[in-house]
């Protein structure tokens, strides 16, 4: 990867010119999102901060009022760090990218750009998927509300997570509905259980139940198991048998009812 990565030049001890510094990160301060915060940045590599740095400079020469907090900067470094480690996995199939396209179009263009600029410095072309992901990004960044990391991994987790389910069926969930309410829903409190994980337990289920549910329901267990494979893969976290078997019931309730 072309580009300065942390410390560029400099040797182990060596101060620093504050001139020479564009980002300081102080998990201190961010009461109880600093474990989370810290853990993200120790498996960000050096080129992958770097690189995002590049980016969020383009941004900002673009949206001149936009400052990309610490919390939007880790967020967009760990989306791209992933996306870089997965470019060469499938497409996700997004027919509504042409919505988001016309919903937010400057920072589409922004994300043209980027995949652009991301190929030259790496050498890797990230899937057009990228592109909504990368544009919410940059809508993220231009909320002046004080979000942390983890609303926005928990937002991009979700989505990743429908875009799955939607691949896995080749369908496009009613977002009208009340059951996609439900499902997203669960989706959420799934994943945040993922981010806690040992907070909270979901209620132990028999196994016999077990056993006709992944029988019965094996295209929506398929579906389940993708999706707690892609957490696995992300957060390094466990998804229990019990968190499968409720998603599988979601997951066959939304798609079943379209």
């Amino acid at each position: 990867m072309a580009g300065k990565g942390i410390a560029f030049g400099k040797e182990a001890g060596q101060e620093l010119p504050a001139a020479e510094i564009q980002r300081v990160f102080r998990p201190e301060q961010m009461d109880q999102d600093s474990k989370f915060i810290g853990q993200t940045f120790e498996n960000i590599d050096a080129d992958v901060l770097s690189l995002t740095q590049e980016l969020v400079q383009m941004v900002q020469d673009k949206f001149k009022n936009v400052l990309f907090n610490d919390s939007h900067f880790l967020a967009l470094a760990d989306h791209l760090s992933y996306a870089l480690k997965r470019s060469g996995s499938a497409d996700y199939p997004e027919n509504l990218r042409w919505e988001v396209q016309k919903t937010y179009p400057q920072e589409y263009e922004l994300a043209l750009d980027s995949l652009y600029l991301i190929e030259k410095r790496t050498g890797i072309r990230l899937p057009k998927s990228e592109l909504t992901f990368l544009t919410y990004h940059y809508v993220d960044a231009q909320n002046n509300s004080e979000g942390t990391i983890q609303s926005a991994k928990l937002a991009e987790l979700t989505n990743r997570a429908i875009e799955i389910v939607q691949y896995h069926y080749q369908l496009i969930l009613d977002q009208n509905s009340a059951n996609y309410v439900r499902f997203v829903t669960h989706l959420r409190f799934f994943i945040l259980r993922q981010l806690h994980q040992g907070s909270e337990e979901v209620p132990k289920v028999d196994p016999q139940l077990l056993a006709i549910v992944k029988e019965n329901y094996k295209k929506a267990f398929q579906g389940a198991q993708k999706v707690g494979k892609m957490l696995i893969e992300i957060m390094g976290c466990q998804v229990s048998e019990e968190e499968l078997f409720y998603l599988t019931l979601h997951i066959d309730r939304v798609t079943r009812r379209q």
